[in-house]
């Protein structure tokens, strides 16, 4: 895994994604290179979309951060607990001093809650245990040109709205606490009612706060998306 045996516990319940997307990061290795910082990048947009969101275009060519030196004191960074409870002005604050808002806030925490939502009435799906072929490796997968995304790629699993946001605005109105502590930052409470009874909005905004999100600190080894379609970087 990409995180470390005994990771902070601001970050241990992102611990069983983590061993998953190493899982991924394998399996593609076998026949192509690529960094975990492409597989997180691209993994959360497929999620996004495979719980009925927008498709996401995202920007394939990062790199990976550069491993400690071998004698070097590690660098220590203190994370604040994204899930946690009470703590909602540190999260947000972690948030502004990377760059982006609180409209980013709202977006991410209303698309993660609404794909909780989504993914809690889909009924688990017993994977088939993996055949050995000839070389003694596991098969796999390599998407052909026929058949469309769906057929491709499977189905969508239900398809995210507003809802998170409407409740939100419901609990906020009526003095409870709302479903994640940063909603009751004033200006991330004010976007959710913004996005509230605004599916369209929300979807429409959604891509470019992920964007946002995953740029953050990265380097790439080619020309950035904007280039490539004709457009300056800071469009994307």
């Amino acid at each position: 895994s990409f995180l470390p045996s005994d990771p902070p516990a601001s970050l241990k319940g992102l611990k069983p994604a983590a061993e998953q997307l190493s899982a991924i990061s394998a399996k593609i290795k076998r026949t192509t290179e690529i960094t975990m910082a492409d597989v997180v990048t691209f993994a959360g947009a497929e999620a996004i979309e495979s719980a009925g969101g927008p498709r996401i275009v995202v920007q394939l060519g990062k790199t990976d951060p550069r491993p400690s030196k071998k004698g070097s004191t590690p660098t220590t960074t203190t994370y604040p607990d994204l899930c946690g409870q009470g703590n909602g002005k540190e999260v947000v604050s972690a948030f502004l001093n990377t760059g982006l808002t609180e409209r980013e806030v709202a977006l991410l925490y209303g698309v993660v809650g609404a794909m909780e939502k989504v993914v809690s009435n889909v009924e688990p799906v017993v994977e088939e245990e993996e055949e050995d072929n000839e070389m003694g490796d596991k098969d796999i997968f390599i998407p052909s040109s026929f058949g469309g995304p769906k057929e491709i790629y499977g189905k969508q699993l239900g398809k995210i709205d507003d809802s998170v946001f409407v409740s939100v605005k419901e609990d906020l109105n009526k003095g409870r606490k709302p479903i994640a502590d940063v909603f009751a930052v004033d200006l991330v409470g004010n976007w959710a009612n913004k996005y509230a009874g605004n599916k369209g909005g929300f979807i429409k905004d959604l891509p470019e706060a992920y964007g946002k999100l995953m740029g953050l600190g990265t380097k790439y080894t080619g020309g950035k998306v904007g280039s490539l379609l004709g457009a300056g970087d800071s469009d994307f």
